[in-house]
């Protein structure tokens, strides 16, 4: 098996300016071919630590470089590689007159610091580019090659695509997948599936865990078929909290479901104000299943939009189970949808009392049946995690009620149209 090392170059990495993405693209690419992965470095803009950083990457059969091929000052790569190979620069005459061409065509200036661009070790053998300004180049040092692309992640993914040598289908070497659950914590999933693991480790599969505001993935990593046994025991035992896998993520699995059943769904939404709505039409083709969404964050809003009693509002609050039903029946009465989803929280960091703290949040999801409640506190989370995780509670809702899933969870209802107006009486659940 091959092996590789990729070394991202920028201070603006290493000060969280930005999030590098190179690494992150080129390893997912990699994930199921025959080149192992050995090293990721996140090197300065600093001469002698990039030096260093090459000189540290000997032994494997491929470095590649990304990033410091612009033409500023701080864009030292180059001059990196060429003290690493005890190269000069020198300036590629047709790379000038190339790159000058480029810029006239699009009426920008050719400044001085351009030629920088066209500069490359003597060692180096240039490649060239169909993107961007800055052309890549590759050295031989040893048994290793090393590749220079540019830091730009779409110049870079161009680049690898076009330069870097790739093992075909044939050359697979391990199956890898992965399924994402939601509304159980990492921890509890690992026990859930102890007997999984266990027959993981005899076959050789293995298995990890990655959680992300609360959607946790489990994936597999070996052989084809030991991992086919493994994954079925694990979705025996965790199939009522599956929302996502391998073959389409939560909302194409969503969007799936809406579509065979020929539903529509319609949101109306205080805390989140309008995330959820926006969380629904990611997908394309949400146009077909997706009506309308109602903004109710003033109560007011709730009482004219989707005619929620302002009595009950009164009686209850607007943070309670008897609104979140008045919501979404409204929204799903007014509509006309198939579905409503309604949310109603204090996503703080103000605003919580002692029965109400900062993260409660109550959800309604409006079927044809009746109306479903459920409560979830999210203490001690941020404003913007408890928006986040109210998302994923409504569209969870409605994922598990058009997969018959719902009485594996903690919901109330279904409520009559009468209880609803009325006011239901629901306990708090979650």
């Amino acid at each position: 098996m091959k092996s590789i090392a990729i070394l991202c170059i920028g201070d603006e990495l290493l000060d969280g300016r930005v999030r590098d993405k190179n690494a992150h693209h080129l390893v997912q690419l990699l994930s199921r071919r025959a080149i192992a992965v050995q090293e990721i470095r996140i090197i300065s803009d600093d001469l002698d630590s990039i030096v260093d950083a090459l000189e540290g990457c000997s032994g494997v059969d491929y470095v590649v470089v990304s990033g410091g091929l612009g033409p500023t000052a701080d864009d030292i790569t180059r001059e990196a590689a060429a003290a690493f190979s005890g190269s000069d620069l020198e300036e590629d005459i047709q790379m000038v007159q190339r790159l000058r061409a480029a810029f006239e065509s699009r009426g920008f200036p050719f400044t001085e610091n351009n030629h920088r661009q066209c500069t490359f070790p003597t060692a180096a053998t240039v490649l060239a580019t169909e993107v961007g300004s800055a052309a890549g180049f590759y050295l031989d040092e040893k048994d290793t090659r090393y590749f220079f692309f540019p830091g730009v992640p779409s110049e870079f993914r161009w680049f690898v695509d076009r330069y870097l040598p790739m093992p075909g289908d044939e050359e697979i070497v391990e199956y890898r997948t992965k399924m994402t659950f939601f509304g159980l914590s990492e921890s509890q999933i690992e026990t859930k599936i102890m007997e999984a693991a266990g027959e993981a480790r005899r076959r050789n599969i293995r298995v990890g865990y990655r959680a992300d505001q609360s959607l946790i993935e489990v994936s597999l990593k070996g052989d084809r078929r030991a991992s086919d046994t493994v994954e079925a025991m694990i979705r025996a035992q965790l199939g009522p909290w599956l929302v996502a896998d391998e073959e389409e993520s939560f909302g194409q699995r969503l969007r799936r479901r809406l579509l065979d059943a020929s539903a529509t769904v319609s949101v109306a939404e205080s805390c989140t104000a309008g995330l959820l709505a926006a969380r629904l039409t990611e997908v394309s083709g949400s146009s077909q299943y997706f009506e309308e969404g109602y903004l109710t964050y003033a109560n007011s809003a709730k009482e004219r939009l989707v005619g929620v009693n302002p009595e009950i509002l009164a009686n209850f609050g607007a943070v309670s189970p008897q609104v979140v039903a008045q919501m979404a029946a409204g929204a799903r009465r007014r509509s006309g949808a198939t579905f409503a989803l309604a949310i109603s929280g204090i996503a703080g960091p103000t605003g919580g009392t002692n029965d109400k703290p900062v993260g409660t949040v109550d959800f309604a999801l409006a079927t044809p049946r009746g109306v479903y409640h459920r409560r979830s506190y999210f203490t001690g989370r941020s404003r913007d995690q408890v928006r986040t995780l109210s998302v994923h509670v409504a569209t969870a809702l409605l994922l598990w009620h058009l997969e018959n899933r719902l009485e594996h969870h903690d919901i109330s209802g279904p409520f009559s149209e009468n209880e609803v107006l009325n006011g239901i009486q629901a306990l708090p659940s979650g």
